[in-house]
């Protein structure tokens, strides 16, 4: 857990103890009243400051198998001899069915991915006979002609 946030409940359980309200330690903490509250009666129901764990069906994939897709991912990218730089979902996707043997959607493959430390970037189109200049002008005269509301109807 991070430890900024355990401080935080120590704290209010700290200044609970010392017979303060809930409001006053929201106002002290610079937090919300309804979050002192609910961490002063967690404490008394459990005793314990820590979050409960997630619910939810718990991933196939090992530790070990996310590190091992994390370093052929990586090799993949260091041996590409392509401009590309990166993978397609649906690259991961395959490799991932191929270690697991289970099928998963898209959007859970992306979550994998975020979870091994991957993010998602979309390349940006850029065309090849642009011209800076003629942007550039483009935008000048644009302001200076910007003498009302472009949404207006005429």
């Amino acid at each position: 857990m991070n430890s900024g946030k355990l401080k935080e409940r120590e704290l209010i359980l700290k200044l609970a103890k010392e017979k303060k309200t809930c409001r006053d330690i929201a106002g002290i903490l610079g937090t919300s009243k309804s979050k002192v509250s609910f961490w002063i009666n967690r404490y008394k129901k459990t005793g314990s400051l820590a979050d409960k764990p997630k619910p939810g069906r718990p991933t196939p994939l090992t530790k070990h198998d996310l590190e091992e897709i994390k370093t052929l991912l990586r090799a993949k990218l260091m041996n590409a001899k392509t401009k590309k730089s990166g993978f397609l979902t649906k690259e991961v996707l395959a490799l991932i069915e191929e270690k697991a043997r289970k099928r998963y959607t898209m959007r859970h493959t992306e979550r994998i991915m975020h979870k091994i430390g991957l993010s998602l970037t979309t390349p940006r189109v850029s065309h090849i006979r642009k011209d800076e200049k003629a942007q550039d002008k483009f935008r000048d005269e644009f302001k200076k002609n910007l003498n009302r509301n472009i949404w207006a109807f005429r």
